[in-house]
C-alpha cells in the first residue's frame, strides 16, 4: 500500500510538473508538494500511542484485579501523539508550500493556508516530555514560522527548513519505531494469555461455589478481534513510518541539490524517484518490529 501510494504521488508530480513546464525545479518541488501530502493522509491513522499503551497495560494486567483508570504513562502518550500528529501535519504544509513555489505561486504566499489550518501560532499546541519531545515542539513552531513569513525560492526554502525538518525526521522516526515494536510486545503478551488458558472467567453460583471457565466462544472471539485490530495498529504504524520515510529522503535529496545549484536540474527529479524506488517498504508478514 505505501509502495502504490508513493509512487503513485511522484507520478502525479511528474505530470503536474511537466503540464506546467516541464522544468526540473518544478517536477522536484512538486514531488515533495505530492509526498509530503501523504503525511497528512497518515496523520489521521498514526501515532496511537495512547490507545497502544492501554492495550499493553491491558496485556500485562492480573485477572481478577480490579479495573484502574488509564495510567499516567498512557495519558503521557496520547500528548505525545498530538505532537507527533502536529509534526507530521506541518511537515505535509512544507511539503505542499515547496511544491507550490514550484508551480509558480509567488513565495509569500506559498503553503500559507496550509500552515493556517494546522492552527499552530506558537508552543502551546503542545505538551512535550523529555527532550526529543521539546526538540520537535521547538521545530514545529520554527518550520511554521518560516512557511508563514519566509519570500525565499525553492533552493532556499529548501535549505532554510533543513534544521528543523531533520529533527522532526528523526524524532517521527524514533516515536513510530517505538509505537510499531510496543504492539508487537503487546501481541505476544495476547498470545501467552490465549495459548496457556491462564485467563479465565469466574462467577460465583448457589452454594457458595465459583465456577471458572477458560477458552469459551466468546474469548475465542475477543482473542480473535484483538489480533486483527493489533494487526491494524501495526500495518498503520509501519505505513506512516514508511511515509515519514519518503518525505524525508525527497527533503534531503533537495538540500543536497540546492547546495550544488542542482534543484532546477532534471537529475534532481531522476535522483528523488529513485530514492524512493529503493527504499525498503515494512511488512505485517515480518515480524511487526521489523524494519528498524
Amino acid at each position: 500500500m505505501m509502495n502504490r501510494a508513493v509512487l503513485s504521488a511522484l507520478v502525479l508530480a511528474m505530470s503536474s510538473a511537466m503540464t506546467a513546464c516541464g522544468g526540473g525545479a518544478v517536477m522536484s518541488g512538486v514531488a515533495a508538494g505530492r509526498v509530503g501530502s501523504s503525511l497528512a493522509v497518515e496523520a489521521q491513522y498514526a501515532p496511537r500511542g495512547g490507545l497502544v499503551c492501554g492495550l499493553r497495560e491491558a496485556s500485562l494486567s492480573v485477572p481478577g484485579t480490579a479495573e484502574t483508570k488509564a495510567s499516567e504513562a498512557c495519558q503521557k502518550a496520547a500528548r505525545s501523539d498530538e505532537l507527533w500528529r502536529e509534526a507530521m501535519v506541518v511537515l505535509a504544509a512544507h511539503g505542499e508550500r515547496l511544491g507550490e513555489i514550484a508551480s509558480g505561486v509567488k513565495p509569500e504566499h506559498a503553503g500559507r493556508m496550509s500552515v493556517a489550518m494546522t492552527g499552530v501560532t506558537g508552543p502551546d499546541f503542545a505538551e512535550p516530555e523529555g527532550a526529543a519531545e521539546k526538540a520537535a515542539r521547538d521545530a514545529v513552531v520554527e518550520l511554521v514560522k518560516q512557511i508563514a513569513g519566509s519570500k525565499s525560492d525553492l533552493s532556499r526554502s529548501v535549505t532554510e527548513a533543513a534544521g528543523p525538518v531533520k529533527t522532526l525526521c528523526d524524532g517521527l522516526e524514533s516515536y513510530l519505531t517505538n509505537q510499531v515494536g510496543a504492539v508487537a510486545e503487546t501481541r505476544s503478551e495476547l498470545e501467552k494469555k490465549r495459548s496457556t488458558m491462564a485467563d479465565r472467567r469466574c462467577a460465583a453460583v448457589e452454594g457458595n461455589r465459583t465456577v471458572c471457565v477458560s477458552q469459551s466462544v466468546l474469548d475465542r472471539v475477543t482473542y480473535a478481534t484483538a489480533f486483527d485490530d493489533l494487526d491494524t495498529l501495526a500495518r498503520s504504524h509501519m505505513h506512516t513510518r514508511d511515509s515519514v520515510r519518503a518525505f524525508c529522503i525527497v527533503h534531503r535529496k533537495l538540500e543536497e541539490a540546492a547546495a550544488k545549484g542542482h534543484v532546477s536540474k532534471e537529475q534532481t527529479w531522476v535522483d528523488i524517484v529513485n530514492s524512493v524506488q529503493s527504499l525498503p517498504r515494512t511488512r505485517l508478514r515480518q515480524s511487526p518490529s521489523a524494519g528498524k
